[in-house]
């Protein structure tokens, strides 16, 4: 019988009721809704659009998700890689709002999945060939300055593919969990505040406390993470590309590939056949992906799992970016001992 441990996450999405002085914010999803959080706190009203049970890459606005792009003062959303429908909307929806397409922003760290997430039967290789861009940029202290945000156009979606029932995207794209990576949400949240202090100069004070508040917390984050002695694991969802990678942490085998798609039966035989020549330490289980696979798997094999949403799904509370990746530290740390 496999041991579960649990690291998860009260769920709920809710738009935050917006004061006179505050900016309406749209985010696709809850930890975008925490980067922002941390930086705007009271300053701003959050509607977040996409939230448990629901397919980022197969998002359906609602009505009422379109009264709130609509609306919006701020749009902040990972881009066309992650939510290609939404991008395709907000040009016509959002045309008085700024819109932060966070995939596109200057020196944001971008991993091609055709280096991160090879088919199962390259799981040995690793990351030395990542696309990347420089992590190490410089950021001022003060949000009036930054980098600048992006505002798109129409975007076209034509690499969509149908596997097993599923609907993915060609792997050849950009990885779209980059909100595992540190040094991206440092990125991000200079670039949300230079935005919001633009739209209302008022809030910059308050911001700039909040922004260096944040920076300090996600500094800590990354110096416990460092800490960590790694072993061979395995996950229910090859989403962690970008966690692994800024961590110098092994790639672990996966259950699914990172679109989530069920695996084919030459990548179940492929999978088992690493499972029995590198016992995993743990199979970290994302609770919105496969888990009856994941968790056959994991008791065909006695292997200890973890569970931890790689979405986070937090979007009440302070701190939510936070204790996400707070939340990543405790299931690494648990698989590894």
């Amino acid at each position: 019988m496999n041991k579960t441990i649990s690291v998860l996450f009260a769920t709920t999405i809710l738009t935050a009721p917006a004061l006179a002085d505050q900016l309406r914010v749209v985010v696709d999803i809850p930890p975008i809704h925490g980067i922002v959080d941390g930086v705007l706190g009271s300053n701003a009203s959050i509607t977040t659009l996409i939230g448990s049970g629901i397919d980022p890459h197969n998002y359906t606005m609602k009505p009422s998700h379109a009264a709130a792009v609509s609306e919006a003062d701020l749009i902040v959303l990972i881009g066309e890689a992650l939510t290609p429908s939404l991008v395709e909307k907000l040009p016509s929806l959002a045309s008085n709002a700024k819109i932060i397409e966070l995939a596109e922003v200057p020196n944001v760290h971008l991993i091609a999945y055709e280096d991160a997430h090879e088919k199962h039967e390259d799981d040995d290789d690793h990351h030395d060939d990542h696309k990347d861009h420089n992590h190490d940029a410089d950021h001022d202290d003060h949000a009036q300055e930054g980098h600048d945000e992006h505002n798109h156009g129409d975007a076209h979606h034509d690499d969509h593919d149908e596997d097993n029932g599923h609907v993915g995207h060609d792997h050849s794209g950009v990885d779209p969990h980059m909100w595992l990576d540190i040094d991206n949400a440092n990125v991000w949240a200079h670039v949300i505040a230079k935005s919001a202090s633009e739209l209302t100069p008022e809030m910059i004070p308050n911001v700039n406390a909040n922004l260096a508040s944040f920076e300090l917390s996600l500094t800590n984050i990354k110096s416990e993470m460092q800490t960590l002695v790694a072993k061979p694991y395995s996950v229910s969802h090859d989403a962690f590309g970008y966690l692994e990678e800024s961590f110098g942490i092994d790639h672990p085998q996966a259950v699914t590939n990172g679109m989530g798609l069920r695996p084919s039966p030459s990548d179940m035989a492929n999978l088992r056949g690493q499972i029995e020549t590198t016992p995993p330490a743990c199979m970290i289980i994302d609770p919105n992906d496969h888990t009856a696979l994941a968790y056959a798997l994991a008791e065909e094999y006695s292997i200890k799992t973890v569970e931890f949403s790689q979405l986070g799904e937090i979007v009440e509370g302070e701190n939510a970016y936070l204790t996400l990746m707070q939340g990543a530290v405790a299931a690494l740390k648990t698989c590894f001992q």
